[in-house]
């Protein structure tokens, strides 16, 4: 017996008083060109689980998406780590060209009476985060993630009225993430594939009370430094008697589509929500966002929302918004 054979048989002799498996022969994992399913044939071959992180190793591409969601082996972090998730940031100031002083409803519940003492300009800010609850839901595929966006908007120079938030919206999510990696053509590449459970809710009373339910699904599609964000929707049905918001759709359609470039160290986005009908009631929003660097991590924000549902009072309230402020954590 030559010394190869020696070592196999020893490291063989290892893995069975170990765990009492033996190993598979790994020889056919060096033909997988995909890190990540090459590193999951390997740890198959010797009985070893496919889970949390392995040790990093130098990217060959870089992904937006890979990073954000831990799609590929070299970018898994393992779980219940905070990371970030939509945008957070702060506007100092923005601008309504028509704020919604008595928010409506069909429902005459959620329907206000008279006029609130509102002021065009205010504050608005926005917090997301998100960590991963289970890494490989189906043998090594698919990652469960807990998300959780908080969006204020806030009468800061309403000193007459001892500057309210008029509208603080809260956004759980649950989602099950899938890396795909498959091939658009023309250099795109479908990265991920995700499905999930979204709540978004004002938390108030009547007659302001806002909310609904959805299962959110997310398609992203990347080249370089470009990425979209495929979102379509369902909303569960309530009893309508215990509807706040029961024509939300008309306004908010059944899903968005999100685009982000990346040039240098300048960002932008682009938010495009439609009911996808015609006439009176074509309805939905735009939003253009654009980040430029000013020192590190902050970054400088400018935010244009033209359309309905800018927050969830205003979901069926058609305004025009411009802010500025900074930014933190942009998309890309």
């Amino acid at each position: 017996m030559n010394a190869n054979h020696t070592r196999a048989a020893f490291a063989t002799a290892l893995l069975t008083a170990a765990g009492g498996v033996v190993a598979a022969d790994p020889a056919p994992c060096a033909a997988i060109a995909d890190n990540t399913e090459r590193l999951a044939c390997y740890d198959t071959a010797v009985g070893r689980p496919h889970q949390e992180a392995p040790a990093p190793v130098a990217h060959t591409e870089s992904s937006a998406f890979s990073s954000r969601w831990e799609l590929d082996a070299e970018d898994k972090k393992g779980t219940f780590l905070i990371r970030p998730y939509k945008p957070t940031y702060i506007l100092l100031a923005r601008w309504s060209d028509s704020p919604n002083r008595q928010p409506s409803s069909p429902n005459p519940l959620n329907t206000v009476s008279t006029e609130n003492n509102i002021d065009s300009a205010e504050a608005k800010y926005q917090i997301s985060f998100k960590t991963k609850l289970w890494e490989g839901l189906f043998g090594r595929h698919g990652d469960l993630w807990m998300g959780y966006t908080q969006q204020s908007n806030w009468q800061m120079y309403n000193k007459r009225f001892s500057s309210p938030f008029r509208e603080t919206d809260y956004e759980p999510e649950l989602m099950a993430v899938f890396r795909t990696n498959l091939d658009a053509g023309a250099g795109f590449k479908v990265s991920m594939m995700s499905i999930g459970l979204n709540h978004q809710s004002n938390g108030r009373s009547q007659p302001y009370s806002r909310s609904w339910n959805r299962l959110v699904g997310q398609v992203g599609i990347e080249r370089g430094d470009f990425a979209l964000v495929i979102r379509p929707w369902l909303r569960f049905a309530e009893k309508a008697s215990k509807d706040d918001n029961p024509d939300i759709t008309q306004y908010m359609g059944h899903g968005d589509i999100q685009a982000m470039w990346r040039v240098g160290e300048h960002g932008f986005g682009l938010t495009v929500r439609s009911t996808l009908l015609t006439g009176s009631e074509s309805r939905g929003a735009v939003q253009f966002d654009w980040t430029a660097p000013i020192h590190r991590n902050l970054k400088g924000y400018m935010q244009l929302f033209s359309g309905y549902g800018e927050t969830l009072i205003d979901y069926n309230h058609r305004q025009t918004v411009f802010g500025l402020g900074v930014s933190l954590v942009d998309w890309l």
